[in-house]
């Protein structure tokens, strides 16, 4: 599999979330980005659930926030990670260093994307 780990600081959007971002390559008909990504996520899906993208999943956290908002639970928000597909850049948002830890070590990099 090949990413690219990213160290999220305040210049990033989902700083505020997330620590770490892992990217795979655009390319995906003559690399292996969109197919690495899928089965990275389907790995996170397996270790931490299920999640939403990060834009949706901030929206959860927004109501979720919201004391007059009961449609909101903390168990529909994932803490471990999220994941964006905008304008085709493959991404795996992880909140901190043990995700990141936990990933690398089942997936070593092969290489940067």
């Amino acid at each position: 599999m090949r990413y690219e780990v990213v160290k999220l600081d305040k210049r990033y959007t989902n700083y505020g979330s997330f620590r770490y971002m892992l990217e795979f390559s655009k390319k995906t008909w003559s690399g292996t980005g969109v197919l690495d990504f899928d089965h990275a996520r389907r790995w996170m899906n397996q270790t931490w659930g299920w999640t939403q993208d990060v834009n949706t999943r901030a929206a959860l956290i927004t109501r979720l926030a919201d004391p007059l908002n009961n449609s909101v639970k903390e168990e529909d928000v994932n803490r471990h990670w999220s994941y964006s597909v905008e304008y085709r850049q493959y991404r795996i948002y992880l909140k901190n260093e043990k995700e990141l830890n936990w990933f690398v070590l089942a997936h070593p990099n092969e290489g940067n994307s």
